[in-house]
C-alpha cells in the first residue's frame, strides 16, 4: 500500500523498526494542510505532529510502499499513543514530477494543543534530511522550535 509519511515517521531508525520492508517511492507534498501538535506522546513527553486542513499551506513528506505486515506494525505505534488516536486517511499528494496521486496517510484525532520539544524536532529533522526534503521543509520544522 502506498503511504504518505511525514514528521517523525520519516526518521530512518523509526521507519526501519516499524516498517522494515518499506520501499521509498518519491518525495511529495500534501496541499492545503499544515502540521499541528494535537496529540500528547508519553514516550516523547511532548506534542506529536499531525496533519490538519489549512488552505494555502502544504506538508512535505515522502511516499513509501508498505507491506501488510509493515502497516500492522505502524498502526500499533509501539503503544506510544492510545489505540484509535490516529486514523488512516486517503489524500491526494503531488509528486516530485508534479503528478497527483491518491495515497493513504495518518491523521490524528485531536485532543488538544501541545508543544513539541527539541529532541522530538531533532528526530523529525533527521528524517527530513534522510529523504532530502527541500530547504523549505527543513525551515518549517526548525520554526516549530520557537512556537
Amino acid at each position: 500500500m502506498k503511504f504518505f509519511l511525514y514528521a517523525d515517521q520519516l526518521n530512518p531508525t523509526q521507519l526501519k523498526r516499524r516498517a522494515p520492508e518499506h520501499k521509498f517511492l518519491y518525495r511529495a507534498t500534501l496541499a492545503d494542510h499544515t502540521i499541528k501538535f494535537c496529540r500528547w506522546s508519553s514516550q516523547w513527553r511532548c506534542g506529536l505532529a499531525s496533519i490538519v486542513p489549512s488552505p494555502g499551506e502544504q506538508v512535505w513528506g515522502a511516499v513509501f510502499e508498505l507491506t501488510d505486515e509493515d502497516l500492522i506494525s505502524m498502526d500499533e505505534f509501539e503503544q506510544d499513543v492510545p489505540q484509535g488516536a490516529y486514523r488512516h486517511l486517503q489524500v491526494n499528494v503531488v509528486t516530485d514530477a508534479g503528478d497527483k496521486e491518491l495515497v493513504t496517510t495518518y491523521a490524528a484525532n485531536p485532543i488538544g494543543k501541545f508543544k513539541p520539544k527539541d529532541h522530538y524536532l531533532d528526530w523529525v529533522l533527521k528524517g527530513v534530511k534522510q529523504w532530502a526534503l527541500p530547504e523549505e521543509c527543513l525551515q518549517q520544522w526548525e520554526a516549530y522550535r520557537s512556537k
